[in-house]
């Protein structure tokens, strides 16, 4: 069975994000969330051989929806506007989510007490997402659609212009996400600020 529609896998992932979340990554044990799941310790690491492994998993889980919008905006190229829209839209989505912000909190908590789990998370997430942003745009570079000397440097660059001080305000809990319209207003100004630095024309 593909491991993304293994209900025993999903389950434990979904009763590991909860554990993870409510005790820290040191607080929660894979007793527990094998118990939570509900899968025996066996199953349990018949799926995941450690903690670490479990913990990068969530963090790849939360990553799906953006990857898939990447894989799916691939395949047609003729309007990067509407390309890159949905690619925000993914982005806004998964890293302004209630239990994205906490496993992000969750993961500069415990990085210094754990160090070779940033290192694991990185190569879990963002760096996929990373390199799916970087083929999508070369082949807009590629078509001459856009400039774009460095294409590393400008998927970041977009990337983190979604973030910013907004996504900095929701870490500090000083506001709660980002409403439709706030949300629709971030998309149209990034997209058509870095589709004009990158010499496209309408």
């Amino acid at each position: 069975m593909n491991k993304l529609h293994n209900p025993k896998r999903q389950a434990i992932l979904d009763a590991a994000t909860r554990a993870f979340i409510a005790h820290g990554y040191s607080g929660a044990s894979m007793e527990a969330i094998a118990e939570a799941a509900p899968v025996s310790k066996p199953t349990l690491y018949n799926h995941f051989k450690s903690k670490q492994d479990l913990f990068a998993a969530v963090i790849e889980g939360r990553c799906e929806a953006l990857l898939s919008t990447l894989d799916s905006v691939q395949t047609g190229f003729d309007d990067p506007v509407a390309g890159l829209s949905a690619i925000a839209g993914a982005f806004i989505d998964l890293v302004y989510a209630d239990e994205a912000l906490q496993l992000y909190r969750l993961i500069i908590a415990e990085q210094q007490h754990f160090p070779d789990l940033g290192e694991r998370i990185y190569r879990s997430g963002p760096e996929p997402v990373l390199r799916q942003m970087a083929s999508y745009l070369a082949e807009l570079n590629a078509r001459g659609i856009l400039t774009i000397p460095d294409l590393e440097t400008s998927g970041r660059l977009f990337l983190d212009m979604l973030k910013g001080d907004q996504h900095f305000r929701c870490l500090l809990g000083l506001q709660s996400g980002l409403s439709e319209t706030e949300k629709q207003r971030l998309i149209v100004a990034v997209v058509s600020f870095f589709l004009k630095g990158h010499g496209y024309e309408a």
